[in-house]
Order: C-alpha cells, then structure tokens, then sequence
C-alpha cells in the first residue's frame, strides 16, 4: 500500500499540445501509462485555459501552431507557471534554428525534435520530477 502512495506522489500533471489530435493523444496515452495526469489540448489557446484550471508541472507542445504558436504558449506559461518545464517539439524545425539563446535562457525549456521517441517524452518528464522534489524540499516550512 505504501508503494502506491509514493508512485503517486510522484506523477506529474502535464499538458500535452499539438494541433494534430492523433500527436497529443498518443503523448497523452504514453504518459499516462506511465502513471502521470496527462491533458492533452489541441491548440496553445485551449491550452492557456486548461493550464488555468490544472496547474501543470509540465506542458509539451508543437511549436508550429496557429494562430498561437508552441513558442508563445512556452513564454505565456513561464510567466504564469514559472516552475513548469517546457519541452517544445517540431517536424519543421531543429535545435540549431532558434540558436542556442533558447534554450540556455533556462533548462526549464527543453527542445526535440518530431517524430518524439516515447523514451525522450519520459526522459523529460522524470527532469521535471527531480526539479519538483528539489522545488519542495527548499519550500518545505
């Protein structure tokens, strides 16, 4: 019993957002596998309202969206969910096309690039539990 409580404690609320609804749900569909609460949205203005209602310790989005892109939405949740991890992905772009100032600015920003390797979207994830348990164990009164 005590096993289930500690898995818990350590699943994560991420927002997954892609324009494409096979893209989102299937992320969706692996995280939650993997014991997390996963919400997919299927464009960055559903996503600023969802992101409102969950609080979400962690957002993938496509960056080529419309008329919101995945960059604006990473801006928007940085400024409101300053502890939530962004990992951005696109078919249409690479690391080296937004220059490395991206993505040094704040390891809360991450880059890959599509298809997603499941692994990486866990990968990413797991950062996101490290930086969380770091967060509440200096925040713990």
């Amino acid at each position: 019993m005590g096993a289930s409580v500690s898995e818990k404690s350590e699943s994560l609320r991420v927002l997954v957002v892609d324009d494409d609804i096979r893209v989102a749900d299937s992320m969706a569909r692996i995280l939650a596998a993997s014991g997390h609460e996963a919400t997919p949205a299927y464009s960055a203005e559903a996503a600023i309202k969802m992101a409102a209602r969950i609080s979400p310790h962690a957002v993938i989005s496509d960056i080529v969206m419309g008329p919101v892109s995945g960059i604006e939405l990473a801006n928007h949740m940085r400024e409101h969910f300053p502890n939530c991890k962004v990992l951005l992905i696109s078919g249409h772009a690479s690391a080296s096309d937004f220059g490395q100032k991206i993505l040094s600015r704040s390891s809360c920003l991450q880059f890959a690039p599509k298809p997603v390797e499941p692994n990486r979207i866990l990968e990413f994830v797991a950062s996101c539990r490290t930086t969380r348990q770091a967060l509440e164990s200096t925040t713990d009164s």
